[in-house]
């Protein structure tokens, strides 16, 4: 979190005003920095207020006129109004020619965080239980949490998409400028497609890294992505000449080293606290490996580690996963509302597993998450409502062919609605990685000219 000295967070009524951070940035480096009041409920303006928080960055050439770009956040939960994340965006090439803006979306960080519930999730993670206590855990955990809520007047049915996406109108309208480039990462593509939707005369173009659309199933949807990564990473390495040499039966190992992690967990110090590592989880620290550009020399190496009794890929995955800076709470009241479908039972979700052979067991805490999170609150969307409305709105999609989390179908699916839009498949690994440089360029380039032919000659576009 920033501390006061880093970073200036004016009161709820302040107009944008200029501030300075001192650490890490340059004497000269200027951030507009300011937060606006919004509804907890935009059906209801006239209801409870909350904070949404911004930062303006500005172009380094003060004399360009190139339309501003604002991004949004993953997750959804992840947090915009970090050091690291302000530092990298200050240092961007897309920053050359014109200002980035940066927000916490609401219930995350300074725009009225929702409580977090990062510890309780780390500590039930960490011991070693099996699934059955794993869901009464959570399910524990997820009712205290609604009650909290409640209490402290938290409307957890109101932190959801299509809320989000008014508060950004409001933003938009707060700030001076008169049209806006929209840059979503995973959850924040989904926000962007909704934004693209409710303001289009506000928008120049719209890029989406790694399309998370408002359909499908918070569970089922994450098992089949896992299954098909997992699977294309495996086929990978046995096609490839180093790898194959190095893993001669690399799906057979990774099947024993789960059923291994049934029979007996590893047993693990992490900060100095014991992490008890089973089945489950070690199916989600796959997937979570999954997300890095270069999962396919790495995923080999984390089965050697769950075969020899751990190792540092392990312990690194362990220790970043429930940092503070990511808004669980967030995460799930958005889920809860958007991408759950209470008919699939457990009988149902049982079957779902049964046609996915490489997952030997569950997939930890999503599934122990979905049996619970029906409780956090009463409130989700239509089927009707999850359908976006047709655009022209100029729109860049890329998406990665080894995601994890959002497979190549999603582009498709956003691809429907728009008649102005550009697909690319890439031949590459990660939850929106790969070669930065080259996409930084042609998002750059499609921000000035949206309407003109796009040369995408250097992305590693998938050719089947």
């Amino acid at each position: 979190m920033f501390s006061q000295a880093l970073y200036c967070q004016p009161a709820l009524s302040a107009r944008s005003q200029t501030c300075q951070f001192i650490q890490g940035l340059e004497p000269t480096e200027r951030v507009w920095c300011g937060s606006i009041s919004v509804p907890e409920d935009h059906g209801v303006p006239e209801g409870k207020k909350i904070l949404l928080s911004f930062a303006v960055l500005p172009a380094r050439d003060t004399t360009a006129k190139a339309h501003p770009m604002i991004f949004l956040s993953g997750g959804p939960g992840g947090a915009s109004l970090s050091p690291d994340n302000i530092s990298n965006w200050l240092n961007s090439p897309v920053r050359e020619d014109r200002a980035i803006i940066l927000l916490d979306q609401r219930g995350i960080g300074y725009s009225s965080g929702l409580p977090n519930m990062h510890e309780e999730l780390y500590n039930i993670f960490a011991k070693n239980a099996d699934m059955a206590e794993e869901h009464a855990m959570m399910k524990a955990m997820i009712n205290s949490y609604a009650v909290k809520c409640k209490a402290q007047n938290i409307h957890l049915e109101h932190y959801n998409t299509l809320q989000n996406a008014r508060d950004i109108g409001r933003l938009m309208e707060h700030l001076p400028f008169d049209k806006y480039n929209l840059f979503g990462v995973s959850y924040g593509t989904r926000l962007a497609r909704v934004i693209q939707d409710l303001y289009p005369a506000s928008i120049n173009a719209v890029i989406l890294n790694s399309p998370n659309p408002m359909q499908g199933d918070f569970l089922v949807d994450r098992l089949k992505s896992y299954s098909l990564a997992l699977h294309r990473v495996l086929e990978y390495c046995k096609g490839d000449a180093q790898c194959s040499a190095a893993n001669p039966g690399l799906k057979e190992d990774y099947l024993m080293a789960i059923e291994s992690l049934g029979k007996q967990p590893l047993e693990l110090s992490i900060r100095g606290r014991p992490f008890y590592l089973n089945a489950q989880e070690g199916i989600f620290f796959i997937r979570r490996l999954l997300y890095r550009t270069n999962s396919r020399t790495m995923i080999p190496l984390l089965i050697r580690e769950y075969l020899h009794g751990g190792g540092p890929i392990i312990e690194e995955l362990i220790r970043d996963e429930f940092e503070p800076d990511y808004n669980f709470a967030m995460w799930l009241a958005v889920e809860r509302y958007e991408m759950f479908d209470p008919g699939n039972t457990e009988h149902v979700i049982g079957e779902v597993y049964k046609t996915l052979p490489l997952l030997p067991a569950e997939l930890g805490l999503f599934t122990s998450l979905y049996r619970a999170m029906e409780n956090l609150h009463a409130e989700q969307l239509s089927p009707r409502e999850k359908t976006f409305r047709p655009s022209a709105v100029p729109t860049l999609i890329t998406v990665n062919r080894f995601d994890p989390v959002t497979p190549p179908e999603n582009g498709q699916i956003l691809m429907e609605q728009l008649s102005n839009g550009h697909l690319f498949i890439l031949d590459e690994g990660g939850h929106g990685g790969g070669d930065l440089e080259c996409r930084i360029r042609v998002m750059v380039a499609f921000m000035d000219d949206p309407g003109s032919s796009l040369d995408s000659s250097c992305l590693n576009v998938y050719k089947e």
